[in-house]
């Protein structure tokens, strides 16, 4: 190679890699430097050279072509398309599934020492994010917290839990690298303020994914440990965290929907105004064990509740819930009556939370609470278990998603609806089923895996499902467990989200997959 073409090709490798470092620090932060960050990838690519040699190695991989695959799906999916102009956009949103694996895996080497670097510019830009959202909790930020969603500022909370367990994972795997106590020290000290953040962002799906890949590792070492002692430990663990699973769930799906007796004074008629007490017997809300639409009168809580707000309960409450839902919890949890009197006993301070759409003064202290979270849930499952209402609710709005999905692939086994008529084959999916979403909240499936098989029938999802259980097997086979964990994450994500959907889904899969596929164990220093 003579002089000139090694100084373009250094040129080219240093682009290269000043693209990789700028989609990794972007992904918590920034979408536009995302897309920045590739096409300074594609760059560099093209200028490195050695394009044959390099594009040889990759096309001789199956495992190239089976993620290669995945966007040609898409593509394949146009001849079953009617509406092209969002087949056309989703293909364009599914690009970097074609070009992380042709850019990386047939891209410039990276050193031990690149990966490093690149792994610490994502830490970098989870610690601004993660910083950002403490700071928005503090009220430093000016942004008011209406809800554990808004502390991740910059990305969708769900994603930003995601790369936070990545950062965990990656974080262990350094200190038990590092060779210096202080490195260690470092190492430790981020993973426990991820940890700490996860928390305080109340994500269930991060949570449980870090749970399961901690008792996948406990158990495996404590399998091929020859300790009796350590066996005997691992197997308690093991029991413990079933033992959680099984409570949670319990929690969410069974006690939930238990009945509840009416009140003692049930037979009390009349308000102290003499006014007739209302029930609904169709809601089954429940706070503080008490049911929260029994005994009430509503033209007296709306008269009583203008005399203390500068809003009527018809109007949306700042987390955009009807403010007579909010305060009906709110009177219910703290066992006053529901009617004028009831309204005027609550405090100012409860009048302001109520605003603010607390339905209970535990909401406030617990709003960053796990278990908090969990009793949440409940309540959901509760209200769409009696009342079929799904509306602003997270869970149950999965549910009638995961409904609707269903539905259309039995509808269109074998071919799906296509790449372009998702969207289309949703809301009309929503009508046939009489669904009681309102029209803001009739979405997508919220599943990858409903969302391949949506689109592409049963053939797209057994594909999809047939890449990722090969991606394991060969993450298996190379002993590559750092692989292994983020594969755990990107699946347990596809089980709650539409991951590939978007722009920041699909680079957090399409980049790190590749990245951890072909460049965290590359050793060679030469480019």
């Amino acid at each position: 190679m003579n002089s000139e073409l090694k100084i373009v090709h250094r040129v080219g490798v240093a682009i290269f890699f000043f693209g990789v470092i700028l989609t990794a620090f972007s992904m918590p932060l920034w979408n536009l430097g995302m897309s920045l960050g590739q096409f300074t990838m594609a760059g560099g690519w093209l200028l490195a050279g050695n394009l044959k040699s390099r594009l040889q190695f990759a096309t001789k991989q199956t495992v190239f072509w089976l993620l290669v695959g995945l966007f040609l799906m898409h593509v394949l999916g146009l001849w079953n398309t009617t509406d092209f102009k969002y087949a056309m956009r989703d293909i364009t949103v599914k690009l970097p599934l074609l070009l992380m694996p042709l850019l990386i895996a047939a891209g410039p080497r990276l050193t031990v020492k690149q990966v490093r670097i690149l792994f610490h510019f994502l830490f970098l830009g989870v610690m601004v994010s993660t910083i950002t959202g403490w700071a928005t909790y503090q009220g430093w930020t000016g942004k008011e917290v209406r809800d554990f969603r808004d502390l991740s500022v910059f990305i969708s909370h769900n994603r930003l839990s995601l790369l936070i367990d990545v950062c965990i994972v990656m974080c262990l795997y350094y200190a038990n690298e590092a060779k210096t106590n202080i490195v260690k020290l470092g190492y430790g000290l981020l993973t426990l303020w991820c940890l700490y953040f996860l928390i305080l962002l109340q994500s269930i799906t991060g949570l449980l994914l870090l749970a399961i890949l901690f008792t996948a590792a406990i158990v495996y070492f404590g399998i091929k440990s020859k300790n009796k002692g350590v066996k005997i430990a691992t197997s308690v663990f093991l029991l413990m965290i079933l033992f959680a699973g099984w409570k949670s769930y319990d929690t969410i799906f069974v006690q939930s929907i238990q009945s509840y007796e009416g009140e003692t004074n049930s037979n009390l008629k009349f308000t102290a105004r003499g006014n007739v007490y209302q029930n609904d017997w169709s809601r089954q809300d429940v706070e503080g064990g008490r049911l929260v639409w029994r005994k009430y009168n509503e033209l007296e809580i709306d008269t009583a509740w203008m005399t203390r707000s500068t809003q009527r309960v018809w109007e949306l409450d700042q987390q955009g819930h009807m403010q007579l839902v909010t305060l009906m919890r709110y009177l219910t949890f703290k066992n006053l009556s529901k009617d004028a009197a009831g309204v005027q006993q609550l405090s100012e301070k409860d009048v302001q939370l109520i605003e603010k759409g607390f339905p209970t003064p535990e909401a406030v202290e617990g709003k960053s609470s796990i278990q908090y979270r969990l009793k949440e849930l409940a309540s959901e499952y509760r209200n769409y278990h009696f009342r079929n209402d799904a509306n602003g609710h997270s869970l149950a709005q999965r549910l009638e998603y995961w409904k609707a999905s269903k539905n259309i692939i039995q509808k269109y086994p074998l071919t799906g609806v296509g790449t372009g008529d998702v969207p289309d084959a949703f809301q009309d999916m929503y009508v046939e089923m009489n669904s009681n979403l309102e029209k803001t909240w009739r979405l997508r499936a919220h599943n990858q895996y409903l969302s391949f098989g949506v689109a592409f029938g049963w053939p797209g999802l057994l594909f999809f499902i047939f890449v990722l259980l090969f991606s394991i097997r060969h993450a298996v086979q190379q002993q590559n467990y750092i692989y292994l964990a983020f594969l755990i994450i990107a699946m347990g994500s596809f089980f709650n989200e539409d991951t590939l959907e978007t722009q920041a889904g699909v680079t957090f899969f399409a980049f790190l997959n590749s990245i951890f596929l072909w460049k965290v164990y590359k050793s060679d220093d030469s480019n």
